[in-house]
């Protein structure tokens, strides 16, 4: 075996067999996600694991069969489609199959090849990115589901449409497997949708909203002068260059050491803290991920032999940012609905807790009572001088969260105790009208704080334990 000098090392290895070569890839250093999240920066403000998961799933399209599909759900106005379209930008128009919305049928009718052979039409979706900017048609997700699973490279369909006034079948097949983004306001989804791709939410902070408001006022007061201001970064131009260069390579496959395999199951075992059927798909999405963070440095990674294998780094920096949104990503749930959850239902219900009487604080310790909505709808109110929507509540996060198994939604259990009439304290009688919701995802301290056990003595938490975003809000709260 010839020895590889460490000059050559150090260059990039193209791939010998493209005669058509036409971008000098020398240029290319290794790069970072961070430093490409300092590119994406330029247009999207904040944001950091999520722009840097988006850019992946639309880079992973330039693979065989590791792409990736990510799911953007938050409520309207927080910056879904903006983040897709603004990443978006960087890739090439030939490579993008955008739809703002499509029909069951109307999807499959676009651009095709027909097969006189086979008597098909052949719509190929190989090596491209899948952009939904709306969400798509429920039954049309469905339809997609063997599509976003991988299950075969050709997936037919048989679809009824009439001609001439008779009815007959078109037999539909799409090939390859694109990369996709849904962009979605609806916060309630099918289980099956959910494990099919990687659940992720816009910021919706009120340091983000500040800088999207600069961004927004130096953007479009000279839109023309901001576009040629951007086009010229350097940093976005040779970023384009290098997607381009890594389209071209024709990557098929990223290889795992079987060293690197072992540790990768080990650290993600260790991320799980009950193991469920979900979490082999989220295994696929990891090492998809390390994929396209290796696809990323393609020269940098490729072997003597030609094999790309992905490096210790790469599996780092993927642990790295599934660690972002793991926790939601396990639950099955948005991101932005587990965030209500931590940042005013569990606040709400302690603080409901903390204010209560002595009579009414045993009726929650007891599971008695719970939190009703009118009241999360008031904590919201209080903290973010704004309303929370009632009907999305009701409709599509509480569900969520419930079918999460992370709140229980009953009725009030309390019975009034007809020996109360000679006490001095009493049972508040509550609206049997309302399912209360009762929080269950609670800390050991949390538990401990309403009379729920917990660790530790009867005393106040050590301070030495670390504290959740709860835990930070009861400090806030006077004795």
């Amino acid at each position: 075996m010839n020895k590889i000098s460490k000059q050559e090392e150090s260059q990039p290895k193209t791939n010998k067999g493209n005669s058509d070569e036409k971008i000098d890839v020398t240029q290319f250093k290794e790069i970072t996600l961070d430093e490409i999240a300092e590119v994406l920066s330029l247009t999207v403000t904040d944001d950091e694991a999520n722009k840097k998961i988006v850019f992946l799933a639309m880079l992973s399209a330039y693979t065989d069969s590791s792409q990736l599909n990510v799911s953007l759900n938050a409520s309207s106005s927080t910056g879904k489609t903006y983040l897709a379209t603004e990443i978006s930008e960087l890739f090439p128009e030939e490579d993008k199959v955008e739809r703002s919305g499509a029909s069951p049928t109307s999807f499959f009718y676009g651009a095709g090849v027909f097969d006189k052979e086979r008597q098909v039409k052949i719509v190929s979706l190989s090596r491209k990115i899948l952009l939904f900017y709306e969400q798509p048609n429920p039954a049309l997700q469905e339809k997609l589901r063997a599509l976003l699973s991988h299950d075969k490279r050709e997936i037919t369909h048989a679809l009824t449409n009439k001609k001439g006034g008779r009815n007959q079948t078109d037999m539909i097949i799409l090939e390859g497997f694109p990369a996709t983004v849904f962009c979605s306001a609806n916060l309630r989804f099918d289980e099956q949708e959910a494990t099919r791709a990687i659940l992720i939410s816009p910021e919706s902070t009120a340091a983000k909203i500040k800088r999207s408001l600069e961004m927004l006022l130096e953007r479009w007061s000279n839109t023309e002068k901001f576009k040629a201001w951007l086009e010229a970064q350097p940093e976005r131009v040779v970023l384009k260059e290098r997607i381009i260069a890594i389209r071209e390579e024709y990557v098929d496959e990223v290889l795992i050491s079987d060293t690197d395999r072992m540790a990768i199951k080990k650290r993600f075992l260790k991320m799980v803290p009950v193991l469920k059927p979900r979490n082999q798909r989220d295994l696929m999405h990891l090492l998809q991920t390390i994929k396209v963070i290796a696809l990323l440095n393609v020269w940098y990674r490729r072997q003597p032999d030609g094999t790309i294998v992905a490096s210790k780094s790469d599996i780092n920096q993927a642990f790295e940012l599934w660690d972002a949104f793991f926790e939601s990503q396990n639950l099955g749930i948005s991101p932005s609905v587990l965030s209500i959850y931590k940042k005013y239902i569990v606040p709400a219900y302690i603080a409901k807790f903390k204010n209560a009487s002595s009579a009414d604080k045993e009726a929650i310790t007891n599971g008695e009572v719970g939190l009703t909505p009118q009241e999360l709808s008031a904590y919201h109110l209080r903290e973010e001088e704004t309303m929370l929507n009632a009907d999305q509540l009701r409709k599509q996060m509480l569900p969520q969260l419930e079918g999460a198994g992370i709140i229980d939604l009953e009725k009030p259990k309390i019975v009034k105790d007809p020996y109360d009439s000679f006490s001095y304290e009493h049972k508040s009688e509550p609206d049997r009208r309302t399912r209360h919701i009762f929080p269950r995802l609670l800390t050991d301290q949390e538990k401990k704080y309403i009379g729920l056990g917990g660790v530790g003595s009867d005393d106040e938490p050590e301070d030495d334990l670390p504290k959740s975003e709860v835990q930070k809000f009861l400090d806030t709260i006077p004795d």
